[in-house]
């Protein structure tokens, strides 16, 4: 795939909701050359805007946090306490490697949990709450931690790293939504050069997995009359998972949200996207409701109201450090976004 080491980038980049620096900084670099301007709002969404024929706007968004921790109390013996930043599941905590931003700089570590040697047997099969866990970054004092620049607030994440598995399968952290981070930057670069019709609006998100915070905030600013929303989202094609109990699955394309908890799409765009993939003939599935939510829920609502879609990429085991998807989904994701841009003159306005 062409943007596969631009995938890998962002996907490293450290980025729990609310410290999404990093990957802000990696965005606005490939981004700087390929439109007019660039905005940076107060909460931390950053929009780049390509000016058009007309002052009417689309906007594509795209968020750029994922799930993660927040230290919130360091004890005396420099055992580190923490609160999860977004939707985990707490069976993933036990034994996971930790990365953590220190005031001088990252800080590794693991979320320590009793062996089987000193638990009873009935507990080997319970999820332990998040509170009842710690991380040891191998100190041991409150000081020594203190050292490290480790104190209440400082963010961190599960570790993972970006490895390509056979049949153009990826693994790793942070697909959501990276990924579609990855798309819009690929659009934009597929747009260089070409004046649209519209004015086209870029929007990478903060803090969607604490409640689509920046897509409510950038919504209002931008004041689209269309959007679409890239992201990635849960597919439970594999063992244990009944087909009826999966959104989506890896391999068949783009799924494109028929509706979910944040939003009902509406019938207009909905037949909108599946004609223009279609016609296209980019490979789609429709994701099942009612599975999740997206910046959609925001940005559909805001001010009077925006017609907006969601185009996804399926992903096994998301919200994870491990998480896989499938190159092919990614293609056909770019395509149908792309597809759509050109097509929505002529059908939407």
């Amino acid at each position: 795939m062409q943007y596969l080491e631009l995938l890998k980038s962002l996907c490293n980049a450290f980025g729990p909701p609310g410290f999404e620096d990093d990957v802000r900084t990696l965005i606005r670099q490939q981004v700087i050359r390929l439109v007019d301007r660039i905005e940076e709002d107060a909460i931390g969404n950053l929009t780049a805007w390509k000016e058009g024929k007309s002052e009417r706007v689309v906007m594509l968004d795209a968020h750029t946090d994922e799930v993660g921790i927040l230290i919130s109390h360091v004890d005396e013996k420099g055992f580190l306490r923490f609160a999860p930043l977004g939707g985990w599941d707490v069976r993933l905590f036990p034994g996971a490697r930790i990365k953590l931003l220190g005031k001088g700089g990252f800080v590794y570590g693991t979320i320590g949990f009793a062996p089987p040697h000193l638990t009873k047997l009935e507990e080997h099969s319970k999820a332990i709450p998040a509170e009842n866990l710690a991380i040891d970054v191998g100190v041991s004092s409150k000081q020594e931690a203190f050292d490290l620049g480790i104190q209440p607030g400082t963010p961190g994440l599960l570790d993972g790293d970006f490895i390509e598995l056979p049949n153009g399968r990826l693994l790793g952290k942070a697909f959501d939504d990276r990924a579609g981070c990855m798309v819009a930057i690929a659009v934009l670069q597929q747009l260089k050069g070409k004046k649209l019709p519209f004015t086209l609006a870029v929007n990478f998100a903060t803090s969607e997995e604490l409640g689509l915070r920046g897509a409510k905030v950038a919504a209002f600013r931008i004041e689209p009359t269309i959007a679409l929303v890239l992201e990635s989202t849960t597919a439970g094609d594999f063992p244990g998972v009944a087909e009826y109990q999966s959104p989506c699955k890896l391999g068949a394309g783009v799924a494109i949200t028929v509706a979910d908890r944040t939003m009902v799409t509406s019938p207009r765009m909905l037949r909108f996207l599946q004609e223009t993939a279609q016609k296209h003939n980019v490979p789609y599935q429709l994701k099942q409701p009612l599975f999740g939510g997206t910046n959609a829920g925001e940005i559909h609502l805001s001010r009077s109201g925006v017609l907006t879609g969601v185009l996804a990429a399926p992903a096994r085991y998301i919200h994870g450090p491990s998480t896989i998807i499938d190159q092919k989904d990614l293609e056909s994701q770019i395509a149908l976004t792309l597809a759509a841009l050109e097509e929505i003159p002529g059908k939407l306005f």
